[in-house]
């Protein structure tokens, strides 16, 4: 009497349907959101969704592995492979959470959190959703104990050259500048950048400023970052305050002021 073939598993080939629709999502969320302007928001959503369906395979993965090991049934291969997919899946956002852990739950960094910048443009262009522009004050005292070395910038040069420069700077950074104000008497001498900055792989939005205050031969530098969706930045906010700062000085140092030029001349 010929023995009946082992029954294949429906559940070990949805965990493979699932890991599969996981992947697509999350490519598919990111392509969209990177080339072709995809809600931010609604791109978060799907990605979590994406996470959550990860789980879900690996939970149906590790059940039909049961039932195969109880009766024998087909199907550990598809459960190995949407295993080993939703975890691949899930190594992204773990591999996070030493960052998460180490670095505070914030989204804005200046430096200067007793008078930070404000942003004007950026503010009124905010799409819906977005964390709001004004500067969260409870930030201040978290931000000078983890980012002690984010400081105003003094430089003994004109701050119309300064601001000049520091526009430059930010383009060169590849970022979009949506203001540039020059100091004048009418506003204090007081003078601002505002530009748009655009993280490399998912293509997330997030605002700097520049301010430079001052006359004469002293000017005042302070810059600002803030990213418009999440409550943690993951350090990014920081870390782009740093480049931002040290492309201007390079730039400073890489240019001749104009006082010191017409005398030359």
């Amino acid at each position: 009497m010929l023995k009946s073939e082992p029954r294949r598993l429906l559940v070990s080939a949805w965990a493979v349907r699932i890991a599969a629709v996981c992947v697509a999502l999350i490519v598919t969320s990111l392509l969209l959101h990177r080339l072709f302007d995809f809600p931010t928001p609604l791109t978060l959503n799907l990605i979590a969704l994406s996470f959550a369906g990860a789980v879900a395979a690996i939970l149906l993965g590790l059940f039909a592995l049961l039932r195969v090991w109880q009766r024998g049934y087909h199907g550990a291969g598809n459960a190995l492979v949407a295993i080993a997919v939703a975890t691949a899946i899930l190594m992204w956002p773990l591999s996070l959470l030493p960052t998460i852990q180490r670095l505070p739950e914030i989204n804005d960094v200046t430096t200067d959190t007793a008078n930070p910048p404000a942003f004007m443009t950026l503010a009124e262009n905010r799409p819906a959703g977005a964390q709001p522009p004004d500067y969260n004050r409870a930030f201040s005292e978290i931000q000078r104990e983890v980012y002690p070395d984010l400081r105003t910038l003094s430089v003994n040069r004109d701050a119309a050259e300064v601001l000049t420069l520091a526009d430059q700077t930010l383009r060169r950074l590849r970022m979009e500048v949506v203001r540039e104000e020059p100091p004048t008497r009418d506003n204090g001498n007081v003078g601002y950048v505002e530009a748009i900055d655009r993280t490399l792989v998912i293509g997330f939005r997030d605002d700097v400023v520049i301010r430079v205050a001052g006359s004469g031969r002293r000017a005042l530098v302070d810059v600002r970052s803030a990213s418009r969706f999440g409550r943690h930045d993951l350090g990014r906010n920081a870390q782009r305050v740093r480049e931002v700062l040290r492309a201007l000085i390079e730039r400073l140092k890489s240019t001749v002021p104009e006082q010191r030029r017409s005398r030359g001349s």
